[in-house]
């Protein structure tokens, strides 16, 4: 299963709250997944697994995330 990864800045928080909003709007839709929320150099990570079939879907969500396939 492909990866979504995209980074947010810590001082902006709503940001980041707006995109774990994205995921539970998205999983009413697709099975997405959250892999994993971390901290790296002073950005917060968040990784969803998402299904090789609704990338073009999740990537409208996140346009500015990078897939690993």
């Amino acid at each position: 299963m492909p990866l979504l990864i995209t980074y947010f800045e810590l001082e902006r928080l709503k940001d980041f709250s707006q995109a774990l909003e994205k995921v539970d709007e998205l999983r009413t839709l697709v099975p997405v997944q959250v892999a994993n929320i971390e901290l790296e150099e002073e950005k917060i990570k968040l990784v969803l697994h998402v299904p090789a079939d609704s990338l073009k879907l999740t990537r409208e969500s996140f346009p500015e995330a990078v897939v690993v396939a």
